[in-house]
């Protein structure tokens, strides 16, 4: 792009297909301006660090199927980023009310952050305007003057960590909600179609739990798969490369069904009933020395779309994120980067 006055985005959302995003139209020559209500970016990507260890309690891997995304695991191989993990890995069914395990040897290649998987984010971010702290609580599309030749601008109102209003000057060219559906669809509501679009893809919670023990629990695995269980994934986070192996920390993931019941139940409550299941999957009884419930209210997309994107040229704005595009980390990568070749193309 050789324009003397490149086109501006805004970008509501600093996880992997916000950054994508941002750094794809960056790289076209566009001005992107990134803005996150969280302290840290990377979205899903998180660790937890806490005194008893670190966990990465949102996503626990990813895979690399599509080319594009291929192509990008191999050049964080190669910086040091990411490696392969290759867990002792079962699937355990608790339909009959006892563990029944059976190893799982898929052949599919995960691979993980180092040393962290927060650290994929903070790469991403890196030489992009990134604000964090902030909360865009509204959107607003201003009609270009007839005659002028000025054009339809989006304009921005938002708050910080402690609901306080602040200051996002500017105008933006472009919008780009790159947040999970239910707050794409708040964004977007002077973009109606897309809008509606939004709100026709739900998204569904889960309840994670990050419990830390002072001496290595005996599962005989390092991850396991459960069914017919409150809990539908268990990992040992020091299992992971790059890792304190010292630290035995374990994140465990509800299931869809009981997080939406446990929804708005009491964070402790949450902890001690997985850790029970924990006991009853793993046959542990060994008692945490911390353990702590993170509630993802938009873990995942509640329904199947084979949109990769969300894009109207018409009103300049568009969506992504790991709702679209068949979900996952990959997913989110891959709708960050369909959006921003939409939005390049239409400004061309």
């Amino acid at each position: 792009m050789t324009q003397m006055n490149p086109p501006s985005v805004a970008i509501v959302g600093a996880g992997m297909s916000g950054l994508t995003c941002a750094r794809a139209l960056q790289d076209a020559g566009f001005r992107v301006q990134v803005f996150d209500k969280s302290r840290g970016v990377g979205g899903r990507l998180a660790t937890r660090r806490t005194d008893h260890g670190a966990f990465d309690h949102g996503a626990q891997y990813f895979t690399a199927r599509d080319p594009r995304f291929r192509a990008r695991v191999d050049q964080w191989i190669s910086q040091g980023l990411v490696a392969p993990w290759t867990p002792a890995l079962v699937a355990i069914d608790m339909a009959g009310g006892h563990p029944v395990r059976a190893a799982v040897g898929d052949g599919t290649v995960r691979y993980v952050g180092l040393p962290a998987m927060n650290h994929i984010g903070r790469t991403l971010a890196e030489g992009l305007d990134v604000r964090t702290d902030c909360t865009v609580t509204r959107a607003c599309r201003t009609p270009g003057t007839p005659g002028t030749g000025s054009r339809a601008q989006w304009t921005l109102a938002g708050v910080d960590g402690k609901g306080a209003a602040v200051a996002l000057d500017g105008r933006f060219d472009w919008l780009v909600a790159a947040t999970p559906s239910p707050q794409a669809a708040t964004l977007l509501g002077d973009a109606a179609g897309l809008q509606a679009q939004a709100r026709s893809l739900p998204m569904v919670p889960c309840w994670a739990v990050l419990a830390s023990f002072a001496a290595p629990v005996t599962a005989g695995f390092d991850a396991a798969f459960v069914n017919g269980s409150a809990l539908t994934w268990v990992a040992r986070n020091n299992a992971k490369p790059g890792r304190d192996p010292g630290a035995e920390c374990w994140v465990l993931h509800a299931a869809r069904d009981w997080s939406e019941a446990a929804l708005e139940d009491p964070a402790d409550a949450v902890c001690a009933r997985m850790l029970a299941e924990f006991g009853r999957v793993t046959g542990c009884s060994n008692a945490p020395v911390s353990a702590r419930a993170h509630r993802w209210r938009y873990a995942g997309p509640g329904t199947r779309t084979d949109l990769a994107c969300l894009f109207d040229a018409g009103s300049t704005a568009g969506a992504c994120g790991d709702w679209l595009a068949g979900s996952r980390v990959e997913g989110a990568c891959i709708s960050g980067l369909e959006l921003a070749r939409r939005i390049a193309e239409a400004t061309d």
